[in-house]
């Protein structure tokens, strides 16, 4: 448990980590306030088909996003990490 704990530690410290997690969070939160003002002024202009439609690329967006901020991260910290556990 202890080691969990300096890795994860390690792991705030590194370079780029810090934006990346506000990024998560700002993405989060600003994907949540889309979904209510769209339910609540935009959806009854469209049928179920195109808000579902709207709901999945708005998904698609946030994840494609988060994916192309954390994936380099991801594979330039990777080994370092795995060689830890």
């Amino acid at each position: 448990m202890a080691e969990d704990k300096e890795t994860c530690g390690e792991m705030m410290k590194t370079k780029g980590y810090g934006w990346r997690v506000s990024l998560s969070i700002i993405m989060g939160v600003g994907w949540l306030i889309f979904l209510i003002l769209w339910l609540f002024f935009y959806a009854s202009d469209f049928n179920v088909y195109q808000n579902i439609a709207i709901f999945i690329v708005s998904v698609l967006v946030v994840g494609g996003v988060l994916g192309a901020a954390w994936a380099p991260w991801g594979i330039k910290h990777s080994k370092e990490f795995e060689e830890k556990k």
